[in-house]
């Protein structure tokens, strides 16, 4: 993934323009900047967080993020991260932000970890509300206010991620509810995806609408697939393949669905992946 950054003069009067308590604080502004490598998304989650968290200064922000309970953890990811094409500072921003949502003394907050996950297996952008789980929906609003996900309009029907914030999650905070995460997505997905009728018009939006979706969980998951939902899995990515060969005639798009969904379940090497292979080229 490559991340642009600002310059420290550009970045400094980016963030002063969005926290006006922080004019006249220009040293530590600096070396919030400095300490954040200039990276917007990263200075965006920063000032973001500080607005929700109402800190006076740029230094409340910098102690609270070396004050992390967690910063031998985050040395640890550090000295990993190292060339994997993002910067390390917004690994630290969105870890304090997560963080924030463990540490409060709220009972949700287990369950807005979960939908974090939950969200981060699929396209980064316009992700349905419909497709989260009823028992998650009510926590979308707790990622917002650490400035994890956005809404994208007044309707509320629809939220995005960005994709590095998916990214980081992925890497760093999945843990041992992967496969819970992973069988959830794939269960939420196909209750809309089965209802697709290609010979009904009024079911066409359902395809349009979730095929990216399904496109980048079966990217995401590799061929870390629980057995229990690998058949639902299978059908989830054939159906998505099928309305988009047959009705939105993207065949290439189709193609490549159905070669990583084959190499999700059976790996690269499997016989069977091979004769598919002879089979799509026939």
């Amino acid at each position: 993934v490559e991340v642009g950054t600002f310059g420290e003069e550009e970045a400094v009067s980016w963030v002063v323009s969005r926290i006006k308590g922080w004019r006249g604080h220009d040293t530590g502004v600096l070396e919030l900047v400095r300490r954040l490598e200039c990276y917007p998304l990263a200075l965006r989650q920063a000032v973001d967080y500080s607005v929700s968290m109402r800190l006076e200064r740029p230094q409340d922000y910098l102690t609270e993020m070396d004050g992390s309970r967690e910063r031998k953890w985050l040395e640890k990811q550090r000295q990993k991260n190292s060339g994997s094409g993002y910067p390390f500072s917004i690994v630290e921003v969105v870890h304090l932000s997560v963080g924030k949502i463990i540490d409060a003394s709220q009972e949700d907050s287990v369950e807005a970890v979960e939908l974090l996950r939950f969200l981060s297996l699929l396209h980064h952008s316009e992700i349905p509300v419909d497709v989260v789980p009823a028992k998650w929906r009510p926590h979308i609003d707790l990622l917002q206010t650490q400035c994890l996900v956005m809404d994208l309009g007044e309707s509320r029907r629809a939220i995005k991620m960005h994709s590095i914030t998916q990214e980081i999650v992925q890497r760093h905070l999945m843990g041992r509810s992967r496969a819970s995460v992973i069988s959830t997505a794939v269960d939420e997905l196909w209750k809309w995806v089965k209802r697709i009728d290609i010979t009904k018009k009024a079911t066409f939006f359902i395809g349009w609408t979730y095929q990216s979706h399904v496109r980048r969980l079966v990217e995401n998951v590799g061929t870390a697939v629980p057995g229990a939902c690998q058949e639902m899995l299978w059908k989830l990515a054939d159906e998505t393949a099928c309305f988009m060969s047959n009705i939105a005639c993207q065949y290439e798009g189709a193609l490549s669905l159905h070669q990583n969904n084959i190499e999700t379940l059976f790996g690269t090497n499997n016989p069977q992946v091979a004769g598919t292979y002879n089979n799509m080229g026939n």
